[in-house]
């Protein structure tokens, strides 16, 4: 498909091949990004399990 949408555009200028690039390069940049915050979304979230895990055991050492 993306073949056909760069010859198409490719036959009108320049310009809309250079459009249909940018929007290419765009769409795999953010892609790669929303990969890499999703792995640290998940570091940070075990990171918070842990801390409320210990936060409980202080609480409930407090209490006794």
């Amino acid at each position: 498909m993306e073949d056909q949408v760069t010859t198409v555009l490719l036959q009108q200028g320049p310009f809309a091949a250079l459009f249909v690039w940018l929007l290419f390069y765009i769409m795999k940049a953010n892609r790669e990004r929303e990969g890499r915050l999703q792995d640290l979304l998940d570091k940070y979230s075990d990171k918070y399990d842990l801390i409320l895990e210990e936060l409980r055991e202080i609480k409930g050492k407090v209490k006794r």
